[in-house]
């Protein structure tokens, strides 16, 4: 496993997640932002995001171990082994875990895979899902903080991890290995600026709070807690509100950490379609849409997709049959809206197309819903730029974009999508090596990964935004 100390301008990256754990209980129960903190102690907030590789659909990966080293000795920072979905992560970190980190200087820090299930599209096209191989020896890397890491007071610490899925894998023989290769940085919150403090926060809700106006929810994939505060500024999707919010809901949102460590709910969506999935016969799952069924008069009836995110652990990775009738409700996010889509329909259900599902377990088929809501979800393909940045609406930017010929919306396509225009607007976030003020003069040629919500027409592809990120030459 290798390690690569990730630029400063990726830090700001890394608060995103860092703040969001500072809400999370190590052992997944419930925990104030602060209930780490033993006035001794700095609460350390580790998070995991990824670069992904384009033909691969789903990558759960379980981090069994994170641990800091000082004169004094080695901090265990998890408490439990974590499993993490990788490929949706483009653009965004999602949360590990919180734990007191003792006042100190600290020289180095290791990560420990112990498992990686993989499903791909391999060289025939066929969809594979397979227990990855990890090398003797390579399980588990320690990296040396240079310059060293002082931890002086009780504001949180930042511990981020990248992974980077086109290094890690190798799909080319009969078994699949996975040799993690991540890139690595550590940060004192309270350093970072401000203006990157958005995280993002998907799960079920446990609880909610008209009094202390909170929303407690239980986070997909590594069953953290996380509670998030609720202001007169907190935008709910329809006539949604905290009072009519339910326990079992699967929500999505866009959160900004605060200065005390505290997260504020920007955005809330709910996932599902009647908000409640406690009866045991609802599922709600986002994945990649590998086919597509319609009846003599091209109305939609039904299709597939593999699952790389769900409230289900289990879920991840199989592939999903969904039904679809006239109730069934097709609709336009608040986060797609805010990113510049303005229709979602069911011309927009495609093979390729990322999208959220909600619906009821057909009785007697397994991994088959039939569905009650249906919203688009975000893609992030790698692609280079095609010609010169322009000026577009709301004063953001087009950007002409081809992605990588083996993305993995773009191998179910039956006509290939060729070129992508990106749209940007207001609300992008900009990180890597590309920033508001230098997407104007970016370059044709440069290569990006753009994470947003894909629509096409007549062969025309737009990538409404929400982040663009900008990577290596050595990348697509």
């Amino acid at each position: 496993m290798s390690f690569r100390r990730l630029p400063v301008c990726s830090l700001a990256a890394v608060l995103a997640g860092a703040a969001l754990l500072a809400a999370c209980g190590g052992t997944g129960t419930t925990n104030s932002n602060t209930g780490s903190n033993t006035g001794s102690s700095s609460p350390a907030v580790i998070s995991a995001g990824d670069a992904p590789m384009s033909s691969v659909l789903a990558a759960l990966v379980t981090v069994s171990a994170v641990s800091m080293t000082s004169s004094s000795g080695t901090v265990q920072l998890l408490d439990q082994p974590r499993p993490i979905e990788l490929t949706h992560l483009g653009g965004i970190r999602a949360p590990l875990g919180l734990h007191a980190l003792p006042l100190g200087t600290y020289t180095s820090l290791s990560l420990t895979v112990s498992a990686a299930t993989i499903t791909y599209i391999d060289s025939t096209g066929k969809v594979v899902t397979a227990n990855a191989t990890i090398p003797s020896g390579k399980d588990t890397s320690t990296i040396t903080l240079n310059p060293s890491l002082d931890v002086t007071d009780t504001g949180a610490t930042d511990i981020r991890f990248d992974f980077d899925l086109q290094d890690s894998l190798d799909l080319t023989g009969s078994t699949v290995t996975f040799t993690p290769t991540l890139s690595a940085a550590v940060a004192r919150v309270n350093d970072e600026d401000s203006g990157h403090r958005d995280i993002h926060v998907d799960g079920t809700v446990t609880a909610t709070s008209t009094t202390a106006n909170t929303i407690t929810l239980t986070t997909d994939d590594t069953g953290l807690s996380v509670t998030l505060n609720v202001s007169n500024s907190t935008k709910f999707e329809d006539s949604l509100t905290l009072a009519s919010l339910q326990v079992g809901a699967s929500i999505s949102t866009v959160d900004d950490l605060n200065s005390d460590g505290t997260i504020s709910a920007e955005v809330v969506e709910v996932a599902d379609g009647d908000g409640d999935d406690n009866d045991g016969n609802h599922r709600v799952d986002g994945g990649i849409v590998t086919a597509v069924s319609l009846d003599a008069n091209n109305n939609l009836t039904g299709f597939s997709m593999v699952v790389r995110n769900s409230v289900s652990e289990n879920n991840l990775g199989k592939t999903l049959t969904v039904q679809v009738n006239s109730a069934t409700d097709i609709k336009i996010s608040m986060n797609a809206t805010n990113a510049g889509m303005t229709t979602f329909d069911q011309t927009q259900i495609f093979a390729g197309q990322a999208l959220w599902v909600a619906g009821a377990k057909v009785q007697g088929q397994t991994d088959t819903v039939l569905a009650s809501e249906i919203r688009p979800a975000q893609v992030n393909p790698f692609g280079l730029t095609t010609a010169a940045v322009t000026a577009g609406a709301s004063g953001g930017f087009v950007i002409p974009f081809v992605i990588d010929v083996n993305t993995a919306f773009d191998r179910f396509l039956t006509t290939p999508i060729s070129a992508v225009t990106v749209d940007t607007n207001s609300s992008t976030i900009f990180d890597g090596n590309v920033s508001s003020s230098s997407i104007a003069s970016l370059s044709a040629g440069s290569p990006l990964i753009v994470r947003g919500f894909l629509s096409e027409s007549a062969g025309a592809a737009t990538l409404f935004s929400t982040h663009v990120h900008g990577v290596s030459a050595g990348r697509p």
